[in-house]
């Protein structure tokens, strides 16, 4: 039998590191890092994300984040670099976390409950819709 995407998530949140709200504030406003939201561009409309994110969905990141493929985003080319990933409750960030970590990059972290828990700690989103 597959696994399920719960079972996935809970796999690789064994090998990602994690942040918590309150961290990845601090990180975000010192401009320490590339913020990205990967869930579909809908999403980020509907509920709202965290100011300065980038949205680039969980399908497109690791083709953006090629060195070799003609898609590919400069700005996703530096493999020491600091990104945050975030999502709706952090799953999907998890899963591209460990993407990107197989991909050579060193230095990624996921904002652990994702925007849900940012907007719980009481920080803005760019929506006021809430979840």
């Amino acid at each position: 039998m597959g696994k399920t995407f719960r079972q996935r998530v809970h796999e690789a949140r064994a090998h990602v590191k994690l942040l918590s709200p309150t961290e990845a504030k601090q990180i975000l406003d010192e401009d320490c890092a590339m913020l990205i939201d990967v869930r579909e561009a809908w999403e980020v409309a509907q509920h709202g994300t965290i100011p300065g994110a980038r949205n680039v969905t969980r399908g497109e990141l690791d083709i953006k984040a090629d060195l070799e493929l003609p898609r590919r985003d400069p700005e996703l080319q530096d493999r020491g670099q600091r990104i945050l990933l975030t999502c709706g409750a952090s799953g999907k960030a998890t899963l591209c976390a460990a993407v990107l970590q197989e991909m050579g990059f060193t230095d990624v972290w996921v904002i652990d409950g994702g925007c849900r828990a940012w907007h719980d700690a009481g920080y803005p989103l760019t929506s006021t819709e809430a979840f």
